[in-house]
């Protein structure tokens, strides 16, 4: 999760013109995270984290991580397995 959010900032960072980001994601934890109400215990992910975070500034601060259940997110999740599938098949 941690790195779709830090690819998905990039390509956003690139083509940015809106005052404001919402990034929907399916994991109600890493959202807590990133919104800083949850604290982050994984010592692996906190390099990630702070990559969002600069990130993040880099758009202007003005990014929501927003919480969006399974169910809400089948689009995306069929095309992410399909990529991954596509990335694992070239390897």
């Amino acid at each position: 999760e941690y790195l779709a959010v830090i690819e998905a900032l990039k390509k956003i960072e690139k083509i940015h013109h809106s005052p404001e980001v919402h990034c929907f994601l399916d994991s109600e934890l890493v959202v807590e995270q990133l919104n800083q109400r949850y604290k982050l215990k994984n010592e692996g992910l906190k390099p990630l984290f702070w990559e969002i975070r600069e990130l993040v500034m880099k758009l202007g601060g003005k990014v929501q991580f927003e919480y969006i259940s399974r169910n809400e997110n089948k689009l995306s999740d069929k095309l992410v397995n399909e990529a991954i599938d596509r990335h694992v098949s070239e390897s």
